[in-house]
């Protein structure tokens, strides 16, 4: 692991203590991201190859968003096994919940908001999620841009968030409403019931 191995184990503790099953060991080849797998709803990880163990709470944050009901349902690729377990369940086209609708529109946004927030949570490095290459970021001064627009209030995946009930709104998606939750990076549920 090239960047913070020392937030592994506060990482895993904190996704199995809400609920996911991580796994370690071969079932982690193959991933999205290298040495992170996701299989029938739970996260496979290998250390070794795992280049920040931020890249955990990410993935763990796509599946975070969605009701429990279709984790079982993911797997490598989480944007297509998601929209598959919504459209089984809510039929083709958008759905009217938003706990259904908001994830399929901003889901990305919404993981990457997600761990921000839990590594905030755990007070591990913000680095072991924002380091040199994450999110196609390769070369910039001072933190990360993703981080910097997390800290402004400008990030999506804030409103997204608060739109299905797991935080309250801040930064400018204040302006959208209050839905009588504190507001993020405070979480009132870390995964969708």
């Amino acid at each position: 692991m090239k960047y913070h191995p020392e937030a592994l184990d506060p990482i895993v503790g904190f996704l199995r203590d809400i609920g996911f099953t991580v796994k370690y060991g071969a079932g982690a080849q193959g991933g999205f991201l290298p040495g992170v797998n996701i299989a029938a709803g739970a996260i496979h990880v290998d250390p070794e190859t795992l280049v920040g163990p931020g890249d955990l709470l990410h993935e763990a944050g796509h599946m975070a968003i969605l009701p429990r009901r279709l984790h079982a349902q993911l797997g490598r690729d989480l944007e297509a096994d998601m929209r598959a377990a919504i459209a089984a369940e809510a039929g083709p086209g958008l759905p009217a919940d938003p706990r259904l609708s908001v994830p399929l529109q901003q889901g990305e946004m919404m993981a990457q908001a997600w761990s921000y927030a839990a590594a905030l949570h755990l007070g591990v490095p913000l680095e072991c999620i924002f380091f040199p290459g994450s999110y196609h970021v390769d070369a910039y001064e001072g933190p990360h841009p993703m981080q910097r627009w997390l800290e402004a209030g400008t990030h999506h995946g804030l409103g997204g968030l608060a739109h299905v009930g797991m935080t309250g709104f801040t930064g400018v998606f204040a302006l959208m409403g209050d839905n009588g939750l504190p507001p993020f990076p405070q979480m009132s549920r870390w995964v969708q019931a």
